[in-house]
Formats: C-alpha cells, sequence, structure tokens
C-alpha cells in the first residue's frame, strides 16, 4: 500500500498533476495564469495578451529552467516541487501546478529568456519617482532624464516626479543625477509598455519597477500632486509596490 501511495505521489510529480485541482492543468490555464501575474490589470488571459502580441505564442515547460532558479528540475520533481515555466516575451514566469505565482524574472536580468520580445506597436511609458538617498526620503532635484540609444520621445519632470513616453522601436531612457557623468547614470532599456519606477537613491542605478496600465499612466503622467505623494515612503507606494512582478 505504502508503494502505491508512493507510485502516485511521484506519478503525479512527473506529469504535473495538481492534487488541489485534481487534474494537469492544461498548457494554455498555466499560460493565463502567468499573464496575469506578469501583467497585472493589464491582460487577463491569453486572447487579451494576443491584441498586443499578435505573432508571439508563450510557450510552457515542465523539464527546463528558464531562469537558473529553480536548480535541478529532476530532482525537485522527485521531492514534489511541481513547477512549471512560461515563457512570456519580457520573462519567465514560474508558476505552481495549481498556477500560482512562486517565481517572475525579467529577460534582462539573466540570459535563459533573452531577448525581450517587443510588441506589436512598440512604446515604452515610465512615471517615476527620484529620492536623494537620504535617512528621510528627500526628493532629488536637478536630475536629468532624456531618451537616448537612438530612440525619441518626450519628457515632462516636475519635482521629484518625472514622466516620459517613447515609441521608437528600442527605447532607452538616461536618468543623471545632478553633476553625474553619463558613465554613472541610470538606463532603463529592454523593456515596453507603461511602467511605474521608484528610483531611492539617484546616486545609484537601481530602482523599483511595476506594470500599470495604459490609463495608469495617462492619469499620473502630469507629476501631479497625487504621483508627488508616491514617495518610497508613502502608504501608495508600497501599497503599489507590494506587487511588483518584474
Amino acid at each position: 500500500m505504502l508503494l502505491g501511495l508512493f507510485l502516485c505521489f511521484e506519478a503525479a510529480n512527473f506529469t504535473g498533476f495538481s492534487w488541489t485541482c485534481l487534474r494537469r492543468l492544461s498548457d494554455e490555464e498555466l499560460i493565463n495564469f502567468a499573464i496575469q501575474s506578469n501583467y497585472p490589470d493589464i491582460y487577463s488571459n491569453l486572447a487579451e495578451f494576443k491584441t498586443d502580441y499578435s505573432s508571439f505564442n508563450p510557450e510552457v515547460y515542465y523539464w527546463t529552467d528558464l531562469t537558473g532558479e529553480v536548480g535541478k528540475p529532476v530532482i525537485g520533481k522527485l521531492f514534489g516541487f511541481k513547477h512549471f515555466q512560461v515563457r512570456l516575451p519580457d520573462a519567465a514566469v514560474t508558476v505552481a501546478s495549481n498556477g500560482a505565482l512562486r517565481l517572475a524574472r525579467r529577460c534582462s536580468e539573466n540570459s535563459w529568456c533573452r531577448p525581450t520580445i517587443s510588441p506589436d506597436r512598440p512604446l515604452l511609458g515610465i512615471v517615476g519617482t527620484v529620492q536623494d538617498g537620504s535617512p528621510n526620503d528627500k526628493a532629488a532635484k536637478e536630475f536629468t532624464v532624456r531618451w537616448v540609444d537612438g530612440s525619441q520621445g518626450a519628457v515632462f519632470i516636475s519635482g521629484p516626479c518625472f514622466a516620459a513616453f517613447s515609441q521608437s522601436r528600442k527605447p532607452a531612457l538616461r536618468i543623471i543625477a545632478p553633476g553625474g557623468r553619463e558613465n554613472d547614470s541610470l538606463i532603463i532599456n529592454d523593456a515596453y509598455g507603461y511602467r511605474l519606477i521608484n528610483i531611492p537613491d539617484i546616486n545609484h542605478a537601481a530602482y523599483g519597477t511595476m506594470k500599470i496600465p495604459e490609463r495608469e499612466f495617462t492619469r499620473l503622467q502630469a507629476c501631479d500632486r497625487s504621483v508627488q505623494a508616491l514617495t518610497s515612503g508613502g502608504e501608495r507606494w508600497q501599497e503599489k509596490f507590494s506587487r511588483i512582478s518584474n
């Protein structure tokens, strides 16, 4: 009897059977879960995703590690770690056999899923807030923002907030600290869609980012008081960034 239970356990592990759902989820279901996790409030399923990525077909992998962080798939499955990986245009998303999100990594963060695939209509829209790295999260002043590497677009700066939009094929945005050098600046590239970002220290090339729908970008791009409140210590900022996906 114990042998039979063990064989059933391992059979479920090697086929991706979900005890929660009492079946193996279809590839389309797994893809939908990955899309919902990677593009919250933007796409809810494959059909909506296809409106912007008509020629890209997400793929599901069970025996392949696209992130380099899952380890050896065979050994993991022996012990019951039934993880699927879904290759999306800009990320590799790891979901459990019941569709729950386990891990998401941007293609720009590793070589396993490069290159990032652009949507049918390439664009990059960013609303960002910038701090100076002090304990009091003071707003940075006189920083510079511009499109580089042949990309072009609009830039608007108001206090610690900036908004930038480009429809270039390969948009690249550079943010430079006051008195900073080009080589020490922060650059955002290999990305598409609309994003909200926070730079906690303008003197270091690190930032938090999350995807947002177009309507949210349209609402925030004026850099009014609602965006000024999105500081790294603000409640609204923390609420939004608790859902960071990539």
